[in-house]
């Protein structure tokens, strides 16, 4: 089966910087500013799906949302001198993938709402080349629904063989309409709890509980697609 991780939240240990960045590049580009930074309230919250929505009727979209890629990097990179400890990984995050690509058990990829060059420079920041794995970001797709089946693909499989990462409600969202399981993972496991994640752990300090989830994820995965055939 494939292990999709999403990044912010679930491999980066993300907060309030990001945010900040990302309006002010929004900013500096067009001149106008986000009505929010409540990304629960974007019917596509990803960096390129509210990029698209905010610059809906604009000739020059696509030009102007590559310069505010460009330009939120750069802010990135400034606010990661400033702020440090935004830009580190969760807690055995890094430890947990390469134990899964070394045992062989699951595969894995990336899928994120980031644009391309915003997911590779927070994945450097916490030791992780985006490269050394299939991934999808909004810069190909900006729809979530979308961005995972892609990478599911890219790595050869199906969205049935898939277990999803996430932090977010939209997580949860975007993994019901897909039908695929999810583990939350991060700060807000309780939030993710009542919205239906059972499953979720604050960290990856517990690796082998968290396999041990995914094995049992995998055999009533398993065993549900061999009914089908019954």
């Amino acid at each position: 089966m494939l292990t999709i991780f999403d990044i912010d939240g679930t491999l980066c240990d993300s907060r309030d910087a990001e945010g900040v960045c990302y309006a002010k590049a929004v900013e500096l580009i067009t001149g106008k500013s986000l009505t929010t930074l409540d990304w629960t309230t974007y019917s596509e919250p990803t960096s390129s799906g509210i990029v698209q929505a905010f610059l809906e009727g604009d000739d020059l979209a696509r030009e102007k949302e590559q310069q505010i890629e460009i330009e939120y990097v750069r802010l990135l990179k400034e606010a990661r001198d400033a702020y440090p400890e935004e830009f580190v990984p969760i807690s055995g995050a890094v430890e947990f993938l390469r134990r899964l690509h070394e045992q062989k058990v699951f595969r894995v990829a990336i899928a994120t709402g980031c644009f391309i060059e915003e997911a590779r420079f927070k994945l450097k920041c916490c030791g992780i080349d985006i490269d050394d794995y299939p991934h999808a970001t909004s810069s190909d797709t900006p729809r979530r629904r979308d961005i995972i089946p892609l990478v599911a693909s890219r790595a050869g499989f199906d969205t049935s063989s898939v277990i999803y990462f996430g932090d977010a409600p939209w997580d949860v969202d975007v993994s019901r309409i897909l039908n695929i399981p999810m583990i939350g993972i991060g700060r807000r496991i309780q939030k993710l709890r009542s919205l239906g994640a059972s499953v979720a752990f604050p960290d990856y300090a517990e690796p082998d509980a968290i396999i041990l989830a995914l094995k049992e994820i995998k055999e009533r995965s398993l065993t549900r697609r061999c009914s089908q055939f019954r």
